[in-house]
């Protein structure tokens, strides 16, 4: 038999702690735990899911699990005798959730890593997940994505053994969240006291899972699949007030109770490793780094783009937007995938979930039928509908992360990607990436030599990585190919926009502004979106054409310059992976504050923009308004000297309805890597704006014309200038 040690000796020591603090119980007494998994004896019933594995000690082992075939898939544990849900764990009133959990895996989506969760499909119950900046998130009756209920950042260090606990009392509206961390030579310590009046968990719940979410929601996917390991989780909790929350004493000697603490010599360092591509868990803001080759449309071209999609509500409010876009790219195909969110199944072994019929995109191309004799009045370039038809293809989606087959929508962006046209090709993962998984590993397959070329060829932005295909297969097998991951920036214009999006920008996505320009009277293709009682619904996947829209911001020319489809920073130094960077200037120190940043500062124009393409749709040319043209004087890259005056002029900008113009000089302080903010004299002026170079050899300036006309609705386009200042 094994003895912990060191588990003993903390044992003691924490017990001399408690002389000093001890404090009188919430509840009198220690309740008895309504769960108990990973812990060595007295486990509550369940089922061990997948890859997970359970030691001597009690401790759950969940270690990367796989996609492809063959391949035993990620680990997690069905909690309950019939792995039903658990009536004792619903109505409670207060409850406590603790454990020690030791991760390897950067969490990838925007709930974090799940270790505890019984929510269901209507999101009742409650979860405990554990997010990329260190937090820890308790929710109640929702879902983890988007809310801010949050133990401190960095509460748990990636590849170490953290305890935590938290407390919720449903019967307060305030100060009733209370978060304690500890760690194997500390004992636990309150860190943080939130207010969350969220009421009682439902009278109804979902399977409680440990490790990942449950069957009622996905069907068990990396993105949000723990990767280390857990032990001692244990729940408690009250139908009849606040018995359910333990005190500081009874949560320390919960850290230390025979049976539940982990053997924390089993883990040596080096194995398991934590993931290479954990990183920092937070900087406040994020310089574009210098030194990039990449691949950009050659000039007097569009972007070549192909979009894959599920076909979820926000997909199909998402699509709107883009067919009144449709002129600003070179359409290469328009592909039908599955998520986790969404599959089709086969009608035989693997049944649909939440299945769209893929009907929904062509009847929005229909729509686009009728308005496209206007549209096409207003800008040169729009595909007929018969053009997009050809386009549409089914993709690979019968399953989660299936990619055993090909499909004709995966052989369509084999075709592109093998032929000679020149420019980057822009794939779009709107839902899962597994087709585009099928497609790169055919060409690996059959085509190993043009690995190299499509590699520099191909760019994917990816909403959310919604079935691990990415981690698994593209990221391993393609180091090189640059990826763009929106995995949690795109949540700024996602369901929960209006949490996300401050003042004045979030009138424009509410029920007065949506009504008025994209609702009512602006053609049929307008009037189907799918409003939530009038307002903005959700359009997480916009980010990913938007990134592409050449509004004169120069995204495409490196992915922490920042555009309207936001901003990236690199996950590793040496990587072509890069995630959502921060910006953080004027902002307080808030980590979705300055992560949606990148996305909302540019929320008014963006808008502005949609609403005018709306007008395009039921007006002749002269009744509308179209985006002004700003031309800067002089080379767009320049290299200047310390101390030298720097002269900007915009002569030359026209609008093509003959509006008046406005003009905006401003830095762009997060991207740029200069550290002084430069003081623009006359910065609203034309041709009459200025500044000096601070002196900062080697460093880069990123300024800004922001141009906007007086017509209705205004429109914006931009300039960016990068100077570099010499030695």
């Amino acid at each position: 038999m094994r003895i912990n040690f060191q588990a003993a000796v903390s044992a003691i020591l924490f017990s001399l702690v408690y002389v000093s603090c001890s404090q009188p119980s919430a509840t009198g007494a220690e309740p008895a735990a309504l769960v108990r998994i990973g812990v060595k004896d007295n486990q509550t019933p369940g089922k061990m899911c997948g890859n997970v594995r359970q030691d001597d000690a009690g401790t759950l082992w969940i270690p990367a699990g796989g996609i492809m075939p063959g391949r035993e898939p990620w680990g997690w544990v069905a909690v309950g005798a019939d792995q039903k849900p658990i009536s004792d764990l619903e109505g409670l009133k207060s409850l406590t959730v603790c454990g020690w959990v030791r991760e390897t895996r950067r969490p990838a989506g925007p709930a974090g890593n799940i270790l505890v969760f019984n929510l269901d499909d209507k999101q009742q119950g409650f979860a405990v997940t554990h997010l990329r900046d260190g937090r820890f998130r308790l929710s109640i009756n929702e879902s983890p994505i988007g809310i801010e209920n949050d133990s401190s950042p960095r509460s748990v260090e990636m590849g170490q053994w953290t305890f935590f606990a938290v407390t919720y009392d449903g019967t307060k509206e305030s100060d009733n969240v209370l978060w304690y961390i500890g760690d194997p030579k500390t004992p636990a310590a309150l860190d943080k006291t939130n207010s969350y009046a969220a009421g009682p968990t439902a009278s109804a719940s979902g399977t409680l899972t440990i490790g990942n979410y449950n069957d009622t929601i996905l069907k068990h996917p990396t993105k949000h699949q723990l990767q280390g390991q857990l032990a001692g989780i244990r729940i408690f909790g009250s139908r009849d007030g606040a018995n359910g929350v333990l005190n500081l004493e009874a949560i320390r000697k919960l850290q230390t109770a025979p049976g539940t603490v982990p053997d924390f010599e089993a883990v040596k360092p080096g194995q398991p490793t934590p993931d290479a591509t954990a990183g920092p868990y937070y900087r406040p803001t994020h310089d574009a780094v210098a030194g990039l080759d990449i691949m950009t449309p050659p000039p007097g071209t569009r972007p070549r783009i192909i979009v894959t999609t599920d076909g979820e509500i926000d997909d199909r409010c998402s699509m709107v937007r883009f067919l009144l876009y449709a002129n600003e790219w070179d359409i290469e195909g328009i592909i039908h995938c599955s998520s986790c969110f969404h599959i089709k199944g086969n009608g035989k072994d693997i049944e649909a979930r939440g299945w769209a019929d893929e009907v929904w995109l062509d009847n929005q191309i229909d729509l686009y039928e009728k308005i496209y004799p206007k549209l096409s009045k207003h800008a040169e370039g729009f595909p007929t509908a018969d053009a997009l038809r050809k386009l549409v293809l089914a993709g690979n989606v019968e399953d989660v992360g299936d990619m055993t087959k090909d499909t004709p929508g995966s052989d369509r962006i084999v075709e592109v990607l093998l032929d000679d046209e020149p420019g980057p090709v822009y794939l779009q993962a709107w839902g899962g990436t597994n087709t585009i998984a099928r497609a790169l590993c055919k060409i690996q397959q059959e085509h190993p030599d043009q690995m190299e070329k499509v590699a520099k060829k191909a760019v994917i932005y990816i909403i959310l990585d919604q079935d691990g295909t990415f981690r698994a297969y593209i990221e391993p097998n393609w180091p090189s190919l640059q990826t763009l991951g929106s995995f949690r920036q795109f949540t700024t214009i996602a369901y929960g926009w209006s949490g996300a999006i401050p003042p004045p920008g979030k009138s424009y996505f509410e029920k007065p502004w949506m009504e008025k320009n994209i609702l009512k009277n602006h053609g049929p293709l307008c009037a189907i979106y799918e409003a939530r009682d009038g307002a903005f619904r959700s359009e997480g996947d916009s980010p990913a054409f938007m990134h592409q829209i050449d509004v004169g911001l120069r995204s495409l020319e490196h992915p922490g310059w920042g555009g309207w489809g936001g901003r990236f920073v690199q996950e590793k130094t040496d990587g072509s992976t890069w995630r959502g960077a921060h910006d953080a200037h004027g902002e307080e120190n808030k980590y979705w504050t300055v992560l949606r940043k990148p996305i909302w500062r540019w929320a008014i124009a963006f808008e502005n923009d949609w609403a005018a393409r709306a007008d395009w749709c039921v007006k002749d040319y002269d009744d509308a308004n179209h985006p002004p043209k700003p031309k800067v004087a002089g080379p767009l890259d320049r290299t200047v000297k310390p101390g030298e005056k720097v002269t900007l002029s915009a002569e030359g900008t026209t609008d093509p309805d003959g509006d008046d113009l406005s003009y905006r000089w401003w830095q762009y302080t997060d991207a740029d890597s200069a550290e002084a903010e430069v003081d623009i004299a006359e910065a609203t002026s034309q041709s009459g704006a200025s500044f000096i170079v601070p002196n900062e050899p080697g460093k880069t300036l990123h300024i800004i014309l922001e141009t906007t006309d007086t017509g209705t609705p205004p429109l914006t386009r931009y300039q960016r200038i990068v100077f570099t200042i010499a030695p």
